[in-house]
């Protein structure tokens, strides 16, 4: 017997209004590996790799895709997702993070399309004075005006997540 793992055509069980639940677990699953590698990179002398940097940008493709996912199977709550994106920094962060790996170039930015993620050198951190073990730092950066609003990476992906945790549970869906 096939065993359904997602697609356009093919139901795998759930309802059409339930198939979002799909990408919902592709996003936590995602997420725990940023979560991995959160852990790993706050071991000394432990610098992220790019294969690490793919799974971080993979879980912002995924955490973006799921308004996609929500707006086909529950087009009811449509006004309800557009307001939640337009109220959220962090949400347009999302989709501009994973629509500028996806692109060469972004020419519809919701916030920057010139974003950045950096590492950085704590130096308190490596005197001992910082909450961490590791003095090397992820940060992802995002012109806002005349402004710069930074984030640690981290902190920025489990923002989204739990965001995005947020609105589900309002709606009753979790």
């Amino acid at each position: 017997m096939p065993k359904w793992y997602g697609g356009y055509v093919l139901n795998g069980g759930e309802s059409s209004t339930e198939e979002w639940k799909i990408q919902w677990g592709r996003v936590g699953r995602w997420f725990e590996r940023v979560n991995q590698i959160r852990i790993v990179s706050e071991t000394p002398g432990t610098d992220l790799e790019a294969g690490d940097f793919d799974v971080i940008i993979a879980f912002f493709e995924n955490c973006y895709h799921l308004r996609d996912w929500l707006e086909v199977s529950r087009p009811d709550l449509n006004k309800k997702i557009n307001d939640f994106f337009a109220s959220h920094f962090e949400m347009k962060g999302c989709r501009d993070v994973c629509h500028g790996f996806k692109h060469k170039k972004l020419t519809r930015p919701s916030l920057d399309a010139y974003f950045n993620i950096v590492r950085v050198y704590d130096y308190l951190e490596e005197m001992g004075s910082g909450p961490h073990k590791n003095p090397v730092k992820y940060n992802i950066a995002f012109a806002e005006g005349n402004d710069i609003r930074k984030y640690d990476l981290f902190d920025f992906a489990e923002r989204c997540f739990d965001l995005w945790k947020g609105f589900l549970s309002a709606e009753n869906l979790m």
